[in-house]
């Protein structure tokens, strides 16, 4: 073939071909660069919002109250919306039609979760003409705002037993509804196995708890820095100073607490309320017929097992076909209750992982009709739930934005591990003797002999008026490890049992500070002390 055949070869069929390829790669790696750049500007608008919910809570006395909550989260929302315009001002977005991409905004907390989503409000034409005509609200027009609190929550039938479970991200529950003789019940607390009592002292995993604690810690009141007795009940700091108990404004104003006393604050028992609390709600689980409930005792909304579905349904066998007994690992076993590897935590994560999967396609289908796009529920991998679960977070979606060759459909998840209503097993710090402060896994403290622990947003700065000048100091002024607190480097290869079992003074410490954090967060339930 003569070398002019080839070269005509070449140009009518090989270089058409090889330009098509180009494009076509060329489109891929653009829609490729395209859906990064998108993941990142989500991601980055995700933990802004996360920052701002975690400075506004951290830094507010009120935070734990619902409407100053739902303030923070709108708060958040507005930040969420102001990064995402942003970081796509360049690619031509404005705020109000970015709105257009985003169902749904996702706030996991610790007993269960808000969702941030614009909707159409669907007022018939009756309730309309009764509107007066000075109220915001109007037929058809978009609406954003937070929808009721859900709880990570499930109901269970077996005989006259008819219960709801409300779970939480750690072993704490509440149950209420009718025991086994058909009497009402009302049970909250922690759900632990390894729990003795030896006269006045409590033993968790054969580990000694420390009785009573005096801690102190720095406060400006009224104008002047003081290191001061405090006790936290119920979400709450108690102080006392010169005869007097009081809580503090977030202007640093006393209220004087007439109720308490000096001995309330400074012989604080936290930490063993905290197990007595565990023992007794696993003696009225026993007592109340409960310790034998499974997982296939759960029904939906209607009363109907989730095992007795009719072939085709979604839930239909949702909890699984072979019933796990819920609270068989308060007698022991191979694990404990409390334990991420046991059945009961399984069972817990199945709940929390439904109940925010059919909520979020429930709100995402509505938000679909208001728009021409179809928008989806994503799959949230197990990793990701999994995040979920080890702390508050918060979850955005984004979709519907032309990235060339496709559309995006893209989500984001930040956790949030500085917040005041989840005492998670890494949020505490261990002071030693030498004044710093360390994450629990840290190999300084494989020979420590005198170390106290403390909640870790303790060691973040506050500010406060002295003078008429805002002054910033941290509560606990311990500094922190170089290795394990700012490099997250130097932390020893082993789970937290394995560490604590080879350390009883770390270990009587730990479990004291864990105890009395979480026996003090924030509870609607009346707490005693």
């Amino acid at each position: 073939m003569k070398l002019q055949h080839l070269a005509v070869i070449f140009i009518l069929i090989v270089l058409p071909i090889a330009l098509i390829l180009g494009s076509y790669i060329g489109g891929k790696m653009q829609t490729l660069s395209l859906q990064i750049s998108y993941d990142n500007k989500l991601y980055n608008a995700t933990y802004d919002a996360v920052k701002a919910f975690q400075l506004n809570t951290i830094h507010s006395g009120e935070s734990n109250i619902v409407d100053s909550k739902l303030r923070d989260i709108e708060a958040s929302v507005t930040t969420f919306y102001t990064s995402l315009q942003t970081n796509f001002e360049m690619s031509g977005y404005h705020v109000t039609s970015l709105n257009n991409y985003v169902p749904a905004v996702v706030f996991t907390l610790y007993d269960g979760y808000y969702i941030y989503t614009p909707y159409k409000n669907t007022i018939d034409s009756e309730t309309a003409d009764k509107l007066s005509s000075s109220t915001s609200y109007k037929p058809d027009e978009m609406i954003e705002q937070i929808k009721p609190y859900v709880y990570y929550s499930c109901r269970y039938k077996k005989g006259s037993i008819d219960v709801v479970i409300t779970y939480s991200l750690d072993s704490y529950v509440s149950i209420k509804g009718y025991n086994s003789s058909g009497n009402y019940i009302n049970l909250s607390g922690y759900l632990l196995t390894d729990v003795k009592k030896e006269g006045d002292i409590y033993k968790y995993n054969n580990v000694e708890i420390e009785p009573n604690e005096t801690l102190k810690e720095q406060v400006i009141v009224e104008g002047e820095l003081k290191t001061l007795s405090f006790r936290k009940i119920n979400g709450t700091k108690y102080y006392y100073d010169n005869g007097e108990v009081f809580t503090l404004t977030n202007k640093g104003e006393k209220q004087i607490q007439y109720n308490m006393k000096r001995e309330d604050i400074e012989n604080n028992n936290s930490a063993s309320l905290y197990y007595e609390q565990a023992l007794q709600l696993k003696e009225a689980i026993q007592s109340n017929g409960l310790s034998n409930l499974k997982t296939t005792d759960a029904v939906n909304e209607n009363g109907e097992y989730y095992t007795s579905l009719a072939d085709g349904e979604t839930e239909k066998n949702l909890y699984g076909t072979t019933g796990i007994n819920i609270f068989g690992e308060l007698n022991g076993g191979t694990y404990k209750i409390e334990d991420t590897n046991s059945n009961f935590y399984a069972h817990k994560m199945d709940v929390i992982k439904h109940s925010i999967e059919r909520n979020l396609a429930i709100v995402i289908k509505n938000f679909q009709s208001t728009s021409t796009y179809g928008f989806a529920m994503p799959k949230l991998k197990d990793t990701e739930w999994d995040q979920i679960a080890q702390n508050t977070s918060v979850i955005t979606f984004l979709q519907g934005l032309n990235i060339g060759e496709k559309i995006y459909n893209g989500y984001s998840i930040v956790t949030n591990n500085k917040n005041k209503e989840f005492v998670s097993e890494d949020s505490i710090y261990m002071v030693t003797s030498d004044n710093t402060y360390h994450r629990i896994k840290d190999s300084d403290l494989l020979g420590a002999t005198n170390v106290k622990g403390y909640f870790n947003i303790d060691f973040e700065s506050k500010a406060g008026i002295i003078s008429n000048i805002t002054n910033y100091y941290y509560p606990q002024e311990a500094l922190g490890c170089y290795h394990s607190i700012v490099n997250l480097d130097n932390m020893q290869e082993k789970t937290l049992s394995e560490i604590l079992s080879g350390n009883t003074t770390l270990a009587k410490a730990y479990y004291t500070a864990l105890a009395r954090e979480r026996y003090s967060i924030y509870r609607i339930e009346n707490w005693s002390y």
